[in-house]
């Protein structure tokens, strides 16, 4: 042990010091669930994070004006550091209760770490005062057999025992083995069956929150309680509650993590601006960004998207920041040259952004956007693997005319892809005139975005529109069909969801199975050579094609008259 007490004078015992009480450092939290019982043992799992540090070294600050004694496995130069940042200089005169104390403490090897433990409190006891005090350990880890249930069981009991006979009072905070956001303190009954309290500082949905496993105030033992916490915008010391107060009020609203003002933001996101707050960060690249955004928990990172070259690292970027910084981290994706599509914006909000700034967005209103986003936490689930997000907006190559077969498996495939980020399909039942032959129906069905099919069944033209909502399907019809839809169709079905598409394929399957549909293939790949071999100055004609059913000359096509086509209800 390395004592990092400064020298007091003689008389220093005989000044008067104000007693700090013997609780946790957790501004509003109830009186019952902070106090720290006399003579008595408290386990809190936390792993390394902002909350942890103002959680232990806050509560070292306060309780060092009494009769306590604070053990940390850090260096002691850390030590100092870590009470100076939280508001206590021990370097200072008359900042310490003339029996507090401040050590390092480490592992001994091929020794018990309980022994360990044991012998050093001991020590303390008998040549520092530290009887009937409190003593606080840090990294308490380093000194609980977590490999061996029956081991830490009886280490708990010594220790529990050690307590009651000296009148100490024991705060061990150490980080599981597994990490403390999976513990699940129940699990730990054996050790914890002589202790006053248990307790699981972690993040849940973006917010750090205090578990209590169980707390012994007084006579009574305080039953499981969640309290979500956030931190003070004064000192950035732990608050309880969800911060939500109104600041008119007076009661500050609290941050979700003492870097909630920080903003990282790409060079190439900013570049076009000319002035930017100094306060932000600006680096490289997205790379650089990803890479400064390292242990943030609560900040905002700018990302920038140039064209479509940029989508597959960009998604990359966006869920690593996710996936490793959690649900309280801020990304933004700023457009520059080229605009997402809308299936890419919902790519990159399902694999973690908070929101996608639009191309020519002025500056102030983009500001405007990223403060909104401040006290929120990601609502979504995170994806494990973004590459599967990735594939499901990535449309297929195949793009126009398919045989049935080919069409309803590969829409039911792509239906399955999607299920990941919910993109929305459009599938249209497009029944016949009856004058009408399939093969002109799908002549003048154009399509020239990936992903968009068509086909045809006995008496209907299917047409899928990826990526595209039932309330777009109108538009993305005139950009396709070459003539108007009424002199080819009798009406419409239109389906929009899922469900609905699942089922008239199945529908379709059906006819097909019962009157094998024609394959036109051929016949619409000689009308498109025909087309690209044909002089300017000579249209095309049409010629006589052979219907699906045998070889009768098709009949003349009596003149387009208006035709309103029904519209599928919507309930």
């Amino acid at each position: 042990m390395n004592d990092t007490r400064p020298a007091r004078s003689r008389n220093a015992a005989s000044r008067p010091w104000l007693q700090a009480r013997h609780a946790l450092a957790i501004d509003a939290l109830p009186p019952a669930l902070a106090a720290l019982q006399p003579g008595a043992v408290h386990a809190v799992y936390a792993d390394a994070s902002p909350a942890r540090d103002a959680l232990f070294w806050q509560s070292a600050a306060q309780l060092l004006r009494a009769r306590t004694t604070v053990l940390s496995t850090r260096e002691p130069a850390e030590i100092g550091a870590m009470l100076r940042q939280h508001g206590l200089d021990i370097d200072s005169s008359r900042t310490l209760h003339s029996r507090a104390n401040v050590c390092t403490l480490r592992a001994v090897p091929d020794r018990t770490g309980a022994d360990v433990l044991l012998e050093a409190m001991q020590a303390m006891v008998d040549q520092c005062g530290a009887a009937g005090g409190e003593i606080l350990l840090e990294g308490a880890e380093a000194f609980l057999p977590w490999d061996d249930a029956t081991a830490l069981a009886d280490a708990g009991a010594r220790l529990a025992h050690w307590c009651a006979a000296q009148g100490c009072g024991l705060l061990l905070l150490a980080a599981p083995p597994d990490g403390a956001e999976t513990l699940d303190l129940a699990t730990l009954a054996r050790f914890h069956q002589h202790f006053a309290g248990a307790a699981r500082l972690a993040q849940v949905q973006g917010q750090y929150v205090w578990e209590v496993g169980f707390w012994r105030h007084k006579n009574a033992v305080l039953p499981r309680e969640v309290v979500p916490l956030r931190f003070s915008p004064e000192d950035h010391g732990l608050m309880a509650g969800t911060g939500n107060a109104d600041a008119a009020d007076g009661v500050p609203v609290g941050l979700l993590a003492p870097d909630e003002h920080r903003v990282i933001v790409s060079r190439d996101a900013v570049l076009r601006e000319r002035w930017i707050p100094a306060e932000w960060q600006v680096v490289t690249d997205n790379d650089a960004a990803v890479a400064a955004a390292s242990g943030a928990v609560a900040a905002t990172v700018i990302l920038h998207y140039g064209d479509r070259q940029q989508l597959e690292p960009l998604a990359s970027q966006v869920h690593k920041l996710r996936h490793h910084g959690g649900k309280a981290l801020k990304i933004v994706v700023r457009e520059d040259k080229e605009m997402l599509r809308q299936r890419y914006e919902l790519l990159m909000i399902t694999l973690g952004a908070n929101l996608v700034i639009l191309r020519n967005t002025p500056f102030a209103r983009m500001q405007t956007r990223i403060d909104s986003l401040q006290g929120q936490v990601f609502q979504r689930p995170i994806l494990p693997d973004y590459k599967s997000a990735l594939s499901a907006v990535l449309a297929t190559a195949a793009t126009g005319y398919l045989p049935a077969a080919e069409f309803i498996a590969l829409v039911r495939g792509t239906l399955e892809r999607s299920t990941v980020v919910r993109l929305p399909h459009v599938l249209l039942e497009l029944p016949l005139l009856a004058e009408v032959a399939h093969v002109d129906a799908l002549r003048a069905c154009q399509m020239r975005d990936a992903g968009d099919l068509c086909t045809a069944g006995s008496n209907s033209v299917y047409a899928f529109f990826f990526a595209c909502r039932l309330e777009n399907v109108e538009i993305a019809c005139q950009h396709v069909f070459q003539r108007p839809m009424s002199e080819l169709f009798s009406g419409e079905l239109r389906c929009g969801d899922t469900e609905s598409i699942l089922g008239t394929l199945q529908r379709l399957e059906a006819d097909i199975a019962q009157r094998p549909a024609q394959d036109y293939s051929g016949w619409l790949a000689q009308h498109a050579n025909d087309r690209a071999n044909a002089p300017a100055s000579q249209p095309v004609t049409a010629g006589i094609m052979p219907q699906p059913s045998g070889g009768q000359r098709r009949r003349p096509r009596s003149a387009p008259q208006p035709f309103p086509i029904p519209i599928k209800p919507q309930g």
